[in-house]
């Protein structure tokens, strides 16, 4: 049984930001000769806030004692240190901001890889504004956190060090008071790292909902307006960017908080330099300049402290964005596996057989139910019962889009797995309820990547499905480009373009899932005909509620509560009076046995 469950926690706590963290860290392994040159320039910057506090010291004395050689020295380092840093600056910017495009491009390169491997079922959790907000502005600011603050987070405190060190040296008596007052500011932003991230947890996951509302609004533009939901859409979104203002108050208000506790301690700290350092300068203790280097370097003392404050809180965030990547792209999350090994071709003879499968969306409530069922090469074979009982499930596992709970799909005795699965797709082709048509042109939907396609064959498949007639009549024919899912065309016509799409592929295997359900009389009568051309030399398998489809399968299966009821020919499942009669004797099914019987055609 495949385990739907997130491995990966939301971030919640310490234990979840560790794990995070971790993560993180285990994906920029990758560069890490890159991080190795970023650490020794980061290294080298931290020096600068002490270079930068000795020349001062330099040039306080020189001035003080009037003497021009030392004026002269003090000058030369004081020059030496600027032009260092400035070099050095510029290598951290370019390096960092190279490493953050890179890894950024990658790590959502990686989101995108991995979603279309997850398991459909945890996939489908997620709103699709939602992961589109995962894989923008999610990996953006994880990666943030990574390649700026991290890197800024660890020069603030090496420079801190190397100031603590230098200023001792100094004076060790106005370094231990100036350093408890400074040491009182981290402390305090640590106390509100805390409700920082959970503040900003929380308004991320409020802007995901808030574009997933959006997103059903443009994408149900017309149901909103048929049915008059615009205003509960419009109070569920306020309702929702209220939250989500609230969580970001929140949590500037808390960021506010830590800038003040950060205010407060420099000016203390400021205030007792200038008073303990005039007594030990009164008293001989101190030179005029280590009065000078402890002012400036206090400033840079306290503003990586404050920094480290604003960094800390930008890494909260970071990882808060991070914990929703990961949910996606956790290694312990179950995927489509690739190829353990070489990949492995199935037999060109055999069967097609489903053996005791089990599945279901929520493993707890099981759709199929050790459903068995043998389908033999070369024949028709039609899937019919009630609506919500399996039909449409079971073509998604003999698709191979979702692996079965317990049991397995087989093709000649060999297992359809991850070993086989992309011979098998060479193999089959699928027509679904649920059209997916692309934002591209019709031929490049017909196509479907399949780039070497010729236009002669791609023309062939659109007159087979009944498609050329609408397609000729489009503003650029093939060329035209059909909008989001197909949203300029009719319900029939997209579904005559993902039947075009499957006769491109010339299928060994070809699964239909109500393939004439949005057709008129007419165009339902050619395309019939266009079908049974279509199956002839092939496997098909077809789910379908109309009469007319399905009364001319080799093999009829009924299926109910997830099991085959019944299995055998129009006829056969006639004379035995069974489930299948009574389907056909209910409802329309009744008035297109009629119709058909009297000759009037194969619709209601």
């Amino acid at each position: 049984m495949v385990d739907t469950t997130p491995s990966m926690t939301a971030g919640r706590g310490e234990a979840g930001r560790a794990e995070v963290f971790v993560a993180l860290l285990r994906w920029v392994r990758r560069y890490t000769p890159h991080y190795v040159a970023l650490a020794l320039i980061v290294g080298a910057a931290s020096l600068i806030p002490v270079g930068q506090a000795e020349a001062l010291r330099r040039v306080f004395n020189a001035v003080y004692e009037g003497s021009v050689p030392l004026l002269r020295q003090a000058a030369v380092y004081f020059g030496a240190v600027f032009f260092g840093g400035l070099i050095v600056q510029i290598a951290r910017t370019w390096l960092s901001q190279r490493l953050y495009n890179r890894s950024t491009l990658e790590l959502q390169r990686e989101v995108l890889r991995r979603m279309f491997r997850l398991d459909l079922r945890l996939l489908n959790r997620w709103h699709v504004g939602d992961q589109i907000q995962r894989i923008g502005d999610s990996a953006v600011a994880a990666q943030d956190g990574v390649n700026r603050q991290i890197p800024a987070l660890i020069e603030r405190l090496l420079s801190v060090l190397l100031l603590i060190v230098y200023l001792t040296v100094q004076s060790w008596q106005l370094m231990a008071v100036a350093l408890a007052v400074a040491l009182l500011m981290p402390m305090v932003s640590n106390l509100l790292a805390g409700p920082i991230y959970r503040e900003q947890s929380r308004a991320n996951e409020a802007r995901a909902e808030q574009d997933a509302l959006l997103q059903d609004q443009m994408q149900g533009a017309e149901t909103v307006r048929a049915f008059q939901l615009r205003e509960r859409f419009n109070l569920r979104w306020l309702e929702v960017v209220r939250r989500s203002f609230r969580h970001r108050l929140r949590g500037h208000l808390w960021m506010a908080a830590s800038g003040f506790s950060i205010f407060l301690g420099y000016w203390l700290g400021i205030a007792y330099i200038f008073i303990a350092g005039a007594l030990q300068f009164a008293a001989g203790a101190i030179d005029i300049g280590v009065i000078a280097a402890f002012v400036i370097s206090y400033e840079h003392l306290v503003r990586p402290l404050s920094h480290l404050t604003n960094i800390w809180a930008a890494v909260q965030n970071a990882l808060a964005h991070a914990a929703r990547v990961f949910e996606i792209a956790d290694p312990a999350a179950p995927l489509e596996k690739p190829p353990a090994g070489a990949e492995r071709l199935l037999p060109d003879e055999g069967d097609l057989v489903l053996d005791r499968v089990t599945f279901g969306y929520d493993p707890a409530q099981p759709v199929l139910r050790e459903l068995s069922l043998t389908v033999r090469r070369g024949t028709v074979t039609a899937l019919v019962g009630p609506s919500g009982q399996g039909k449409s499930t079971l073509l998604k596992l003999i698709m191979g889009l979702y692996a079965p709970d317990s049991g397995a799909v087989l093709l000649g005795g060999v297992p359809i797995d991850e070993r086989t699965m992309a011979d098998w797709r060479r193999r089959a082709a699928c027509v679904p309820q649920d059209i997916g048509l692309f934002d591209a042109t019709v031929a490049d939907n017909i196509r479907a990547g399949r780039t070497h396609l010729q236009d002669e064959a791609l023309a062939e498949a659109a007159r087979l499905a009944r498609a050329d007639g609408f397609i000729g009549k489009l503003p650029e024919g093939y060329a035209t480009r059909l909008g989001e899912r197909g949203q300029t065309l009719s319900g029939g016509e997209r579904q005559r373009l993902a039947i075009a799409r499957a006769c491109a592929r010339n299928p060994e295997f070809l699964l239909l899932d109500e393939p004439t359900s949005a057709l008129d009389g007419e165009n339902e009568r050619l395309l019939q005909e266009t079908l049974r051309s279509l199956m002839a030399g092939r496997t098909v398998i077809v789910a379908a509620h109309r009469l007319s489809t399905v009364r001319h399968a080799d093999r009829i299966v009924v299926i109910d509560e997830g099991r085959v009821v019944e299995s055998g020919t129009h006829d056969e499942l006639m004379a035995l009076g069974g489930r299948y009669a009574e389907l056909v004797r209910a409802g329309t099914w009744a008035d297109r046995a009629e119709a058909t019987a009297s000759g009037e055609g194969n619709e209601p």
